[in-house]
């Protein structure tokens, strides 16, 4: 008996220890695709993106400056300001997000980099006289590399049909 209640402890927190690290910390995670088909109904932004209006969300992306030196403000893309994806910039307000940082944040700027920004979230028409129109925006946001984050979705390739 005394020593099957370590292995049952152990047991018991391997179950209960994902509960625990994931309680309250689940963040959601939108993407520029869910952007996109927020304005493709009726151009309008959707009710499902107005719903996470004042949540915390996590989004994935390159970070294209826009502001300031110190990137207080600065503009979340699907592509880099770099065009290394095909020479693609992006075109549309699908496709920025207005980041506005948390007071001290120090960003390490590469413009090759994938990076995951946390804030509060906010979706619909806004004009402001220093920045300009924007769709959807982070408020308070912290940023970091998003190391090993695929920001773009990869098919499956079929295979090659065979020669003879």
């Amino acid at each position: 008996m005394s020593r099957l209640l370590p292995v049952a402890l152990v047991g018991l927190s391997m179950v209960l220890a994902p509960l625990y690290v994931t309680s309250g910390e689940e963040v959601p995670r939108l993407t520029f695709a869910q952007l996109v088909d927020a304005l493709k109904a009726n151009q309008e932004v959707t009710q499902q993106i107005q719903s996470y209006n004042d949540q915390e969300v996590e989004m994935h992306g390159f970070i294209i400056p826009a502001g300031s030196p110190d990137l207080s403000f600065f503009l979340l893309s699907r592509v880099s300001a770099m065009g290394n994806y095909c020479c693609e910039v992006p075109v549309g307000q699908d496709e920025t997000v207005y980041v506005f940082t948390a007071k001290g944040a120090q960003i390490r700027y590469d413009p090759l980099r994938v990076y995951k920004v946390r804030g509060i979230f906010e979706a619909g028409l806004r004009r402001d006289r220093e920045y300009g129109i924007s769709l959807f925006r982070l408020r308070q946001a912290r940023v970091e590399e998003a190391v090993g984050a695929k920001i773009m979705k990869v098919e499956d390739v079929p295979p090659a049909p065979a020669r003879q």
